[in-house]
Order: structure tokens, then sequence, then C-alpha cells
């Protein structure tokens, strides 16, 4: 696969393995493969319980959901959005309906090949055969906006989310690693990065990029959070020209983001 055409799988990642003067790989911070690249909803949804009634209606239970050898748990609602569980780095985050939450070598995943929506798009197909190099203990989750008309230029929109257990840096610091880091992309152009505030005061790390794709430029934002558990970030990837269309979505996951152990 042609190198300008990537979408990295992560900032966070690139930027922890940059400190360590390895690159994209090197023996202090493994990461995933370079060229990796994005599951099925309904069919592997767990299931809501059905409400019970003796003399008063009860409320419906809460399924518990099956934690995967990673400590990652992903519960699909009765409006069609996912919650996705991260239950190492202590947070909880809903992804919209309309798009395709995958969690690599989990059953949503190998499922997902036999979606129409995979089948009949190869950027997709290709997103799914080159993550199953993603080092898992890194790569916590992709979702893939899977409506229709929303893969212009044959680029996907992915949203990408990415843990660092134990990794206590200051925004500061992973920003510094950030603007030392070599950018690999034909066309590269750093946009903007600030710290802003989240609705419940959360200070983040932002970061926005643009690069060349064969077919259209792509468009990265990064937000990165400090937890107590580690270095957490969510990665969002585009069309540049499509970015408006999609980016109230991504802003909607930010928001949804809640600690579990606050």
């Amino acid at each position: 696969m042609n190198r300008k055409n990537l979408y990295c799988f992560s900032g966070l990642v690139v930027m922890l393995a940059t400190i360590t003067g390895c690159g994209l790989s090197g023996p202090a911070v493994p990461t995933v493969d370079s060229s990796a690249r994005g599951t099925a909803l309904a069919a592997t949804a767990l299931s809501f319980g059905t409400a019970t009634y003796t003399t008063a209606p009860t409320e419906t239970p809460i399924p518990t959901p099956k934690i995967s050898v990673y400590g990652t748990s992903l519960i699909i609602n009765a409006d069609q959005s996912a919650t996705f569980i991260d239950h190492k780095a202590g947070i909880q985050l809903t992804i919209p309906a309309g798009w395709l939450p995958i969690r690599v070598n989990e059953d949503e995943f190998y499922k997902a090949y036999s979606l129409d929506v995979v089948v009949q798009n190869p950027a997709i197909a290709d997103r799914l055969t080159t993550t199953q190099s993603a080092n898992l203990d890194f790569h916590r989750l992709d979702a893939i906006d899977i409506r229709d008309g929303h893969i212009p230029n044959g680029i996907i929109t992915v949203i990408n989310v990415v843990f660092q257990e134990n990794d206590r840096r200051s925004l500061e610091d992973l920003y510094k690693a950030e603007s030392r880091r070599k950018k690999p992309f034909f066309g590269y152009k750093f946009i903007t990065a600030n710290y802003p505030y989240l609705d419940d005061g959360t200070r983040v790390l932002q970061i926005e990029e643009k690069w060349d794709g064969e077919t259209g430029v792509i468009y990265y934002r990064g937000v990165f959070f400090s937890l107590p558990s580690g270095a957490f970030a969510l990665d969002f990837y585009t069309d540049m020209d499509f970015k408006d269309t999609v980016l109230p979505d991504f802003e909607q996951v930010i928001k949804s983001l809640t600690l579990l152990n606050p």
C-alpha cells in the first residue's frame, strides 16, 4: 500500500514512540504496524434483558458487558449507538448510530467481512485487513462511518481510540513529542494545536493536521487526555472537504466520554 494514503493508527502511539527515538516501531514502546489501517453492529450486540413485572413495572436490566482479554467491552444499544468501555483506561464513551465500531480480533471484527457495506467498499475492507497487525494493548477501537454518501473520494471516516497505560506525562510533554515527530506523509501540513476545556472542565490537547492521500486530502484531528491510568487519545480521520459534515459526530463522542473512577 502506498504510504501516502495511510491513516496513522494514532498520533498518540507515534508520539510515544518518538520520545524513545524509535520512530514508528521500537523496543521501548511497542506500536502497531505502520501499514495498518476500518464491525459489526447488531450481529455482535449484547441483548438487553426484557423487563419483568410483578405488582409494578421494574426497570429494564442493564446488560453485563463481556470484557475482552484486552480489557474492553462493546455494547450495541437499542437506538443502534454503541457503548464502548475501556476498563484499563477507566473510560466509557458512546459511538453514534450509523458508525461501525470494531475491536480487532473480536467477534464483531470477523463478522464485519460479510456485511454488505464492507463487501461493497474496498476502503473499509482494507482497513479491516490491515488492522489485524495492530498492537491491541494500544489500539483499542475503530469506529467507521458507514452511512450512505459518507465515503467521498473513496476516503473513509475513522475514529480511532488509543490508550498508553501508565503514561502520565503532561499534555505539554505529549505535544512536545508530537512537534518533534517527523511526519511521513506527502503534502503534510500542521494546522493548529491548542488546549481547550471540555464542558466538564477537563483540559485536553487538540491537534489538527492534513496530508495528501491518493484520491484526496486527509484531515486529522487528535484529542489527547492525561488520565490517572495513562495517556488516552481519540483520533479522527476523514476527507478534508468532508470534515464539516462529520466533525459533529466526533465532537459528540468526545462529549460522551466519562471516567469510570473519577
